[in-house]
């Protein structure tokens, strides 16, 4: 069956894959399709109706059909000195968060939980990695009047 990928940046593919088929194996099939370097099986994460697919369990148990989307998001190098790279990265990642609005609950409910674990006292650091600014700033204010519907003006944004 054909199943239709959605990346927090906005892009999208499809990849063949049959019900019966594990989440890890899913992943490993994005892997080799779109390659190791962009989407290395270990960090990602897929989310399919606003729930984080376990590797362990297959698409027919969570439901996932034919021409059915599931969103997939890359996890933070867990190694010390990944916490500067994954600050920079953390803008482009949060402004499509926005528009996918199915799907944001997921990701944003458990990003915060793992960051007040790490450190309470670096509140201000973790809030300025997820302004958005320059180039990404007109994409997420697109974004957000799109969601409106036409019923926001662009300076309420």
């Amino acid at each position: 069956m054909k199943v239709f990928v959605k990346t927090l940046k906005g892009t999208h593919f499809n990849i063949e894959v049959k019900p019966e088929d594990a989440v890890a194996d899913v992943k490993k099939n994005i892997e080799t399709v779109q390659g190791a370097d962009v989407y290395p099986a270990a960090q990602q994460m897929l989310i399919y109706k606003g729930k984080v697919l376990k590797d362990d369990t297959t698409l027919a148990e969570n439901s996932v059909t034919e021409n059915s989307f599931i969103v997939i998001m890359l996890t933070k190098n867990k190694g010390a000195s990944g916490e500067g790279s994954t600050a920079s990265t953390a803008p482009t990642k949060k402004a499509p968060e926005v528009s996918s609005l199915p799907t944001a609950p997921a990701p944003a409910s458990t990003a915060p939980v793992a960051m007040s674990a790490m450190s309470d006292s670096d509140v201000y650091g973790q809030a300025a990695s997820n302004l958005v600014a320059g180039s990404n700033l007109e994409g997420t204010i697109q974004q957000i009047l799109d969601m409106g519907g036409g019923t926001w003006d662009r300076d309420t944004v």
